[in-house]
């Protein structure tokens, strides 16, 4: 939330607000001793959890935010999503006239980056014999073949009923 729309919800108070409220309004690094521009949640919400993982904005100053990012690369690609990255920033509040990178090591993240689950790949399962004979009825061979290495393959995710 930019600092003008804290300032307007400071002064549009007519009851008082619930400590959890006031709790989220403070973030999540309320105690921190140097606190983001951006929390922390804010951030990987407008950028996403891949950029956030790679990317800590460091400090606004006249509506610049100068971001920290692990390698020249990634600020070469974040340069050319700029624009993009504004846009969704000024989304959720954040009036921002231009992003800087700097190329430097990262704090360590509040959690390891997310990691993608791998599956082993099945064999191609056996086709019923009911199937076998609706594939069969197909004239051309390559496209039959092609029909029944996609039902195999297909049929080879499912996990067998037990009864």
């Amino acid at each position: 939330m930019s600092r003008a729309a804290k300032r307007r919800q400071r002064r549009n108070l007519d009851a008082p607000e619930t400590i959890e409220k006031v709790l989220d309004r403070a973030g999540e690094d309320r105690f921190a001793q140097k606190r983001a521009p951006i929390p922390q949640r804010e951030w990987r919400a407008a950028v996403g959890p891949r950029i956030a993982d790679r990317a800590q904005p460091i400090s606004i100053e006249r509506g610049v935010l100068l971001v920290k990012v692990a390698t020249s690369v990634w600020a070469n690609e974040l340069q050319m999503l700029a624009p993009e990255l504004l846009a969704r920033l000024a989304q959720r509040g954040f009036t921002l006239s231009a992003l800087k990178f700097r190329v430097g090591q990262l704090d360590i993240a509040e959690r390891p980056p997310e990691r993608r689950r791998m599956r082993k790949v099945p064999p191609p399962a056996a086709l019923a014999p009911e199937l076998r004979a609706l594939v069969a009825n197909v004239a051309d061979d390559e496209l039959r073949s092609a029909i029944e290495l996609a039902a195999r393959a297909s049929l080879s995710w499912r996990k067998p009923i037990r009864r």
